[in-house]
C-alpha cells in the first residue's frame, strides 16, 4: 500500500529532479554554511517580499537566510533548538501563474494554505538548503511542523486535481536532514494534524476507526478508542487528539459531543456542546470541561488547557480544577509564554496580554477604531473538510521575558500613538510579568509571519 501511494506522489519529472538535486547537494556541501549569517541564540525571523530573514532583537544584523526570485518563500518555522529553520517555497511552475500572484492568507497570521511547493531545511547561518521534499505542480503541501526533539517534520500532501478532505490527504514524517523524501514515512489517515508525543516516540490521531497511536514510521497502530467518537466528525477545529506536553507519562486531550447537545455534529453557525476529556491511557478518563467551544489546546506545562467560543477564552488548571475566562477579539491567535505564566491574544484589531497567575488582562495594542475589546460576536464555524494548520512560530522569546508584535494597522500602544509608526517591535517584561519600558522598533519593512521561537503544535489553535 505504501509503495502504491508513493508512486502516485512522484512523477517521472520529480525523480529526475531528485537525482539532479542530490548531485548538486554533494557538490555544494563543502560550501554550505560559509555565509556571514547568525549562529543561533535569540534571533527573530520573518518573511519580506518572499524572502526569509533573521534579525537581532535590537534591529542589528539583518540577514537574508534564503532568497530566490523564482521560488518565493510562503512559510517557515523555527526548530526547537533555534539553529535550523524549515521553510516552504512555491513550485517554480506554479509561481508563474496568476493564482500564485494572488494568494489568500490569514489576515492575522499571514499563513497561506496548502500549495504546490518545496519543503526545505536550512541552518540559521544560511548556506544551501536541504529540500526534504521536491515540488510538483500536481501536488500541494502544507507547511512542515517540528517535533519537540527537532529531529522530525510532519506535513500534509494532497493531489492538486482532487477536492481536499481528510480522506484524500496524506500525512508524512520526514527526517530534517534527508533530501528528496529519503526515509520519509507515511502516517495513518487522520482527520487533523497528528500530534507527536513529548518524547517523539508516537503520533496520535483521530479517524473513522477511532483514536489511535502509531510510531513515527507509521507502524504499530494501536487503538485507544475503537469506532466513531460521539458527535464526530465535528467541524475541523475540534477534530483533534493532543498529547499532554512536558509530562513523562502524558495523557491525551480530545473532545466528544456532550449528551446535552442537540446539534449532533452540525456545522451550522451555532456552537456544539462538547466535553473535553483527559485520558491517562491507563483506563481512566476525566471530564475537564463542558463547553460550547470551537477551539482547544494545551498550555506548555501540560497542566493547563485553553479553550474558546467566539470572544470568550477560558483557561483551566488541571492541578486544582480552577478556571477563569476573559473576553477578547473573536479570531484572536493565542500564544503561550514558554514558562506558561502569560498568554498573548493577537487579533486583527487588538493585542492583549494575560497574566495567568493574577488573572489580569491588558489591552496593549489597538487600531484607530478600537479603543477597547470589540463587542461579542458569534463563534466562527469551520467546516469538517477544511485543511487547517497550527501557528508556525511563537511571538515569545525563549526566556518568556520578551515578546514581539507586528503593528499592521494597530498603531496605538496602551491608548497612545506609536511614535515610530508601523513595524516590528519587541516588548520586555519583568519577573512579575509587568511591562518594562516602551516597545522597541526592530524593523520597519514589509515584514510578515514574524516569529521568535518554536511553537509546539499541541499548544496552538488551528487556523
Amino acid at each position: 500500500m505504501l509503495d502504491s501511494i508513493e508512486a502516485q506522489s512522484y512523477t517521472s519529472h520529480m525523480k529526475h529532479q531528485r537525482i539532479f538535486i542530490l548531485l548538486l547537494l554533494i557538490c555544494v556541501a563543502s560550501a554550505a554554511g560559509c555565509g556571514p549569517g547568525h549562529v543561533g541564540g535569540n534571533e527573530i525571523a520573518f518573511l519580506r517580499d518572499g524572502q526569509l530573514w533573521t534579525i537581532d532583537p535590537d534591529g542589528a544584523n539583518a540577514f537574508a537566510v534564503f532568497t530566490d526570485n523564482n521560488t518565493p518563500v510562503v512559510g517557515y518555522s523555527w526548530s526547537p533548538t533555534h539553529q535550523i529553520l524549515t521553510f516552504r517555497t512555491l513550485d517554480a511552475t506554479f509561481a508563474k501563474t496568476s493564482a500564485a500572484k494572488h494568494l489568500l492568507s490569514n489576515p492575522v497570521t499571514a499563513l497561506t494554505g496548502d500549495l504546490p511547493s518545496t519543503l526545505n531545511t536550512i541552518g540559521i547561518d544560511g548556506g544551501s538548503p536541504i529540500p526534504i521534499i521536491f515540488s510538483s505542480p500536481d501536488l500541494r503541501y502544507s507547511n512542515a511542523w517540528w517535533n519537540t526533539a527537532g529531529s522530525r517534520l510532519i506535513y500534509r500532501e494532497e493531489i492538486t486535481a482532487t477536492t481536499p478532505s481528510p480522506s484524500t490527504v496524506f500525512w508524512w514524517a520526514s527526517q530534517n536532514d534527508q533530501p528528496g523524501g529519503i526515509a520519509r514515512k507515511l502516517l495513518p489517515n487522520t482527520y487533523s494534524i497528528p500530534s507527536i508525543a513529548p518524547d517523539s516516540s508516537l503520533v496520535l490521531g483521530i479517524s473513522k476507526q477511532g483514536i489511535f497511536t502509531s510510531t513515527l514510521n507509521g507502524t504499530n497502530i494501536h487503538y485507544i478508542f475503537h469506532g466513531i467518537l460521539p458527535g464526530h466528525p465535528f467541524f475541523a477545529t475540534l477534530e483533534r487528539a493532543l498529547w499532554q506536553p512536558a509530562h513523562q507519562h502524558p495523557g491525551i486531550l480530545y473532545a466528544i459531543e456532550s449528551p446535552a447537545s442537540t446539534q449532533h455534529g452540525s456545522s451550522s453557525n451555532s456552537s456544539i456542546a462538547v466535553e473535553l476529556l483527559l485520558n491517562d491511557l491507563h483506563g481512566h478518563t476525566t471530564i475537564l470541561a463542558k463547553c460550547a467551544c470551537t477551539q482547544f489546546a494545551w498550555g506548555p506545562d501540560g497542566n493547563h488547557i485553553l479553550y474558546s467560543n467566539g470572544p470568550t477564552f477560558t483557561i483551566y488548571n488541571l492541578i486544582d480544577g480552577s478556571s477563569f475566562a476573559i473576553d477578547a477579539e473573536v479570531g484572536s491567535i493565542p500564544y503561550w509564554s514558554p514558562d506558561n505564566q502569560s498568554l498573548l491574544l493577537d487579533g486583527l484589531h487588538t493585542f492583549v496580554l494575560i497574566n495567568i497567575k493574577n488573572q489580569q488582562q491588558q489591552l496593549l495594542l489597538h487600531d484607530a477604531n478600537t479603543a477597547s475589546i470589540p463587542a461579542s460576536q458569534a463563534a466562527p464555524i469551520v467546516d469538517v473538510n477544511a485543511l487547517l494548520q497550527p501557528v508556525a512560530n511563537s511571538l515569545w522569546a525563549a526566556d518568556s521575558r520578551h515578546f514581539l508584535f507586528s503593528t499592521r494597522e494597530r498603531l496605538f500602544w496602551q491608548g497612545k500613538p506609536l511614535i515610530s509608526g508601523r513595524g516590528l517591535y519587541t516588548v520586555a517584561l519583568d519577573s512579575h510579568e509587568q511591562l518594562q519600558g516602551t516597545p522597541v522598533l526592530v524593523d520597519s519593512g514589509r515584514d510578515i509571519q514574524a516569529g521568535w521561537s518554536y511553537e509546539d503544535p499541541n499548544t496552538s489553535f488551528l487556523f
